[in-house]
């Protein structure tokens, strides 16, 4: 049984991890607010210039003309290349954020290996990146794009579309995954796997994805033009907002997290404090016990 001392510093060490963990919390809420404000903003826009591609897109000849828009040609004896995105974050304390992500993303390899020829993995962060570096697989081929960041910028969002962009217009893959956590709310993130190239799949080519058609719209210069600028801001947008989706996400889980971990370090000081003064009490009267029995045993004797 520890003794009240031990008990004491148990007591004293859970309360600087309490207050630890009540600043992270505060500060995680500050950063949620902003990327929650970041990615409310973003999502508008990936939206509706995702709309006016799948709008474009129903005109067959600007279809043929947009390399992102083509499915590259495959061999009837050959499988698709693939090439998948995870999206971690650089740092931990954020629940099980992280481990959802790289589950999901082994998952999501263990369950399609049988559909691809060959799986490439770009790892975002930190934390994917090193288990992903220590689990060496014959099945598919890691390269680590960069670190989350404590902020995003455009800019990064840019570099990493060009990079899934030239490895899918030169044929060295066939489809883009990305897997990252979608920001519901502070307390809930969404795991997606969403195929980012090629940019429509040919059941949503040939559907009726919208009501609109090109026709529709006054277009200058021309369709072709118009699609071809489109699709470079495209893929840098929708890069960017999964990005943003990921460190909201985060953001969330980490206040969340903390916030537990306050809670729970609030009911071991209760029950710590509860034994302590067990303790203490029960060693009070065990002293006041040895006093009276000294002083009864004078009192026998005289």
């Amino acid at each position: 049984m520890a003794s009240t001392r031990d008990l004491k510093k148990r007591i004293t060490t859970v309360k600087t991890t309490q207050q630890t963990t009540r600043a992270m919390k505060l500060v995680s809420a500050s950063k949620l607010r902003r990327a929650q404000e970041a990615i409310t903003a973003q999502r508008p826009y990936a939206k509706q210039i995702s709309r006016l591609i799948r709008v474009l897109a129903k005109d067959p000849g600007v279809v043929e003309k947009a390399a992102l828009l083509r499915i590259n040609p495959i061999k009837a004896d050959q499988k698709p290349n693939v090439l998948v995105v995870g999206m971690s974050s650089d740092r931990g304390l954020c629940g099980s954020f992280n481990s959802n992500v790289i589950k999901t993303t082994q998952r999501w390899i263990v369950a399609n290996r049988s559909k691809y020829s060959n799986i490439e993995v770009i790892t975002v962060g930190r934390r994917i990146n090193e288990i992903f570096k220590s689990r060496v697989s014959k099945d598919y081929k890691v390269v680590h794009a960069e670190e989350f960041g404590s902020k995003i910028q455009i800019g990064r969002a840019k570099g990493l579309s060009e990079i899934l962009i030239d490895a899918f217009v030169s044929g060295r893959v066939d489809e883009v995954v990305v897997i990252y956590n979608e920001f519901k709310n502070a307390i809930s993130q969404k795991l997606v796997a969403e195929t980012l190239l090629p940019v429509l799949s040919p059941e949503v080519a040939v559907g009726d994805v919208t009501s609109a058609s090109p026709g529709d719209y006054l277009m200058k210069p021309d369709a072709g033009t118009l699609l071809e600028s489109l699709l470079k801001k495209h893929f840098v947008a929708q890069v960017f907002r999964m990005l943003l989706e990921s460190q909201a996400s985060e953001h969330g889980a980490r206040m969340s997290s903390m916030e537990n971990a306050t809670k729970n370090a609030g009911e071991m000081i209760k029950k710590l404090t509860l034994q302590y003064n067990k303790q203490r009490q029960a060693g009070i009267t065990k002293e006041l016990l040895e006093i009276i029995a000294g002083s009864e045993s004078q009192n026998v004797e005289g």
